[in-house]
Order: C-alpha cells, then sequence, then structure tokens
C-alpha cells in the first residue's frame, strides 16, 4: 500500500473541493468571469497542498518497499533519525530552518541509499532463511562421508562425492552471504549511531542561532556525504556520491 500522492490528496482535500464547487456555483448563478478566477484559487490551494513538505516526506517513506525482518528493523531506526531531524528543522526558526536545509537533503539521500542497499540484501537474506530452513548441511556431508566410505560401488561412490561436493559449494555460498549479511548489519548500526550523533548536532546548531547553523553545515553535509559513499563503494556498487557542492550561506 503505497498510499495517497501529494496530488491526488491536494485534488481531494475538502476545502480544496469546496472552492472548486463554489466557483463553479459563482460562475453559473452570478458572472462568468468568477469562475476562471475561482480556478486559479483553485489551483493555487491544490499546489499548495501537494508541495507540502511533511505530506510528500510521508508519501516517500509509505513507497519504499518492505525489507526482510533482519533488515527492516535496523532500516527503521534510520528512518526514524530522518523523521526527527525533519520535525525539528520543521519547527526552528526561518533562518535556522533554511541554514540547516543542505543538512537534511544530505539526510535523505543517505537513507534512500541505505534502503536500495537493504532491498538488494533482502533476496540474500531470504535465500539464507529458506537455505537454513532445509536442515543441516553439516549434517548431510558428514551423512554423505559415511555413505562414501560404505561404498562398495564406483558408480555410486562417485555419485555420493559429487553429492557431497554440491553441497559443500552450498554451504561455502550459505557462509559467504551469512559474512555480507553481518558486514552489512554492522555498517547499519554504525549509520544509525551517526544518524543519530547529527541528530543530536542539528539541535545543538538550532539553539546556537543561523550563523552558528551556518558554520556547521558544512562539516555536517560532509560527514553524511562520506556515509553515503560508504553504502556505495563498500558494496560494489559502481555508481558514484554526489559531487560535493559548495553551502550557501545566506
Amino acid at each position: 500500500m503505497t498510499g495517497r500522492s501529494p496530488l491526488l490528496a491536494g485534488l481531494t482535500h475538502p476545502l480544496n473541493v469546496l472552492a472548486l464547487g463554489t466557483s463553479a456555483m459563482a460562475g453559473l448563478v452570478s458572472a462568468w468571469w468568477l469562475f476562471p478566477v475561482g480556478l486559479v484559487v483553485w489551483l493555487i490551494m491544490v499546489l499548495s497542498v501537494a508541495r507540502d513538505p511533511s505530506l510528500r516526506m510521508s508519501h516517500e517513506m509509505r513507497r519504499r518497499e518492505p525489507l526482510a525482518r533482519r533488515l527492516q528493523n535496523r532500516f527503521d531506526r534510520l528512518e526514524r533519525s530522518q523523521v526527527s531531524i525533519f520535525n525539528s528543522l520543521a519547527s526552528a526558526p526561518p533562518g535556522v530552518a533554511r541554514a540547516l536545509r543542505p543538512v537534511q537533503a544530505e539526510v535523505k539521500d543517505v537513507v534512500d541509499e541505505a534502503h536500495a542497499l537493504c532491498r538488494r540484501m533482502t533476496a540474500l537474506e531470504n535465500y539464507r532463511l529458506v537455505t537454513e530452513s532445509r536442515g543441516d548441511l553439516e549434517a548431510e556431508v558428514h551423512q554423505l562421508d559415511s555413505m562414501i566410505e560404505r561404498s562398495q560401488d564406483t558408480i555410486t561412490r562417485q555419485e555420493y562425492e559429487e553429492s557431497r561436493r554440491a553441497l559443500t559449494r552450498r554451504g561455502e555460498k550459505l557462509e559467504a552471504v551469512s559474512t555480507q549479511l553481518d558486514r552489512v548489519e554492522a555498517q547499519l548500526i554504525s549509520l544509525s549511531n551517526e544518524m543519530e550523533g547529527i541528530m543530536t548536532e542539528v539541535v545543538r546548531l538550532q539553539a546556537g542561532g543561523s550563523e552558528e547553523a551556518m558554520q556547521g553545515v558544512p562539516a555536517l553535509v560532509e560527514r553524511l556525504r562520506q556515509e553515503r559513499a560508504e553504502l556505495l563503494t563498500c558494496h560494489g556498487d559502481r555508481a558514484a556520491p554526489r559531487a560535493a557542492e559548495p553551502i550557501q550561506q545566506t
């Protein structure tokens, strides 16, 4: 379930529907030119709702694909940090919020990249769960060893040996998958801690005013870009992080 888009929410907002109906009625019973004027007012009202940052963010969060439980729990913590930073800046004075806007944009990029990574790893986690649910590979290998040792027929022995090699390869693949998942999980935990630290820093900068916020923004942006670069490069992604841009201090 993705929920309503911001545009659809704007079109179906009760006040906007009422404004459209009023415009149509005024054009029919009063003066024809009231309808196009009302239509312009209605369009402005729709766009104001559709461009609401909180509505857009909520819609983006609902659109994110569900992840494997192991990864979903880690990602949820990241998402909570993103929401906390968003809410904190939404209640900040305009000058401070404007100064910290680049931080909010970088946070979104990091969380989106983390979700993309978790989505890729979900397939591996599902493979690991299915493989482990089929039984103990080590016990199957030991059983085949016994069968190979007891076998007197050459062809039968070769079949058992091939089965053992296939099980061994499957075990090695499962071990590699488990190691990769452990590394991703460790990186997500580290990233969550970093995001919570950034949240604390954002609150501190808010308390210091717009001037202090502008001075602290470049360091926060650089930290977030480094985190995103690690997400992109540590797991074989060829995409490059967004090039560093100078922070406009206004």
